[in-house]
């Protein structure tokens, strides 16, 4: 969980191939034998940034997922081979990682994180570990990924994007058992939709290690973290994607052309997912702005950050939002309290910010207010409960920022 320390506001050969994650009965024969599955699929490609990097000499390049993304290792190892591929490209690269959280944060933080130095000609995506395999509030996998790929396609519909499955202890074991893990069936799906590349290191690092090129102790520390090793068979991985979708030299008379974009899978994405300033919000008791607040035991964050805190019970707060879905980005540990969220007026229901992490250490957590909402004006209201999880130590909640769709 603690694998990296962010700044405060944040933190392949086959050409082609069947789309192992799309359902139906030829999906479905496909995904049979996962450990037979290509390690990648091009699908629509990249040329659209390789012209970019060629024509203009300039690239945006950012990577958004979880702690693995975040740490150092492939995501350098792929800057370094974008650099060397293209010699006389002026690079800037983003790291919008942030451990110990998934994709529905993801969807809300991307225009903030990864589009806040202007357009983005190449998305590497990755949340198969961080979503795992079951949805909740907190958790909407397809709701969340599609909204990122639309959201990222309407700032910039010329953006390329790649999504990667990495993989962790469980996977391997489902995919020796046979299966997909379905967190990866959902993702393939919306890969497939919009026809953006994908990188399979699940299957490829289990197909690997199954016959005997390495261990998982020799790719992996714990469950899921890449020691140096595994994060260099990951750069492999990309490596050979890259040469496979770059594998024809680049048309000098071609134009750049933006991508389709195709209508929804899912209504109800997030693909307006914003974060709200916690100046929208107004205290009716309790509530001060901190914008300085700062802890000795935290993880995936550093330093000070601004806030918004209630830490007594009471404490009274209010957000007008224009949405069909609202949740806070906030910072949670030992003091956690207890919320209780009313809309437009309605009754209060508790939603209990301490975790099994709490007791070691503050981190960025993200929850869902509510949801499915009809969609305009609401009032939300957030009042500290006089009760509190036995095992935390008072009644606090400390808010990074309120997200709207």
């Amino acid at each position: 969980m603690c694998a990296t320390r962010l700044s405060p506001l944040l933190a392949l050969a086959l050409l082609t191939c069947g789309l192992c994650g799309v359902r139906g009965a030829a999906a479905q024969d496909a995904a049979s034998e996962p450990l037979k599955q290509p390690l990648f699929q091009v699908r629509g490609g990249l040329d659209h940034c390789r012209l970019q990097f060629l024509r203009e000499k300039q690239g945006r390049v950012a990577f958004l997922g979880g702690s693995i993304t975040a740490q150092t290792g492939w995501r350098d190892l792929t800057c370094e081979q974008l650099k060397q591929r293209f010699p006389d490209t002026q690079f800037e690269f983003i790291n919008a990682g942030v451990g110990g959280t998934n994709s529905t944060l993801g969807a809300f933080r991307l225009e903030q994180d990864v589009f806040k130095n202007g357009p983005v000609d190449l998305l590497f995506v990755e949340y198969a570990v961080n979503d795992g395999n079951s949805e909740s509030a907190d958790n909407r996998q397809t709701r969340a990924l599609e909204g990122i790929v639309r959201h990222a396609r309407r700032l910039n519909p010329g953006i390329d994007l790649v999504i990667q499955y990495f993989t962790d202890t469980d996977k391997v074991e489902e995919l020796r058992k046979g299966t997909m893990p379905e967190v990866i069936v959902r993702h393939d799906r919306i890969a497939g939709h919009y026809g953006i590349p994908c990188i399979n290191m699940a299957v490829e690092m289990t197909r690997r290690m199954d016959a005997k090129e390495f261990t998982w102790e020799q790719f992996s520390n714990d469950t899921c973290h890449p020691s140096k090793f595994g994060h260099e068979r990951y750069a492999e991985c990309i490596e050979k994607f890259l040469d496979a979708a770059w594998s024809k030299a680049a048309d000098p008379s071609a134009q750049p052309r933006d991508h389709a974009l195709p209508e929804p899978l899912d209504r109800l994405n997030y693909e307006q997912g914003r974060f709200v300033a916690l100046d929208q919000a107004k205290s009716v008791n309790g509530w001060i702005r901190n914008k300085a607040w700062d802890t000795e035991k935290k993880c995936n964050y550093g330093g000070a950050v601004d806030v918004f805190a209630a830490e007594q019970p009471g404490a009274l707060l209010e957000l007008e939002f224009i949405g069909s879905v609202a949740g806070l980005y906030a910072i949670a540990g030992m003091d956690a309290g207890i919320l209780e969220i009313s809309l437009d007026h309605g009754p209060f229901k508790p939603l209990d910010l301490f975790d099994g992490y709490c007791s070691s250490f503050h981190r960025p957590v993200f929850r869902v207010l509510v949801e499915e909402l009809t969609p305009g004006k609401h009032l939300l209201q957030l009042r500290m409960s006089q009760d509190k999880n036995p095992k935390s130590l008072g009644h606090a909640a400390r808010i990074l920022y309120f997200a709207v769709n």
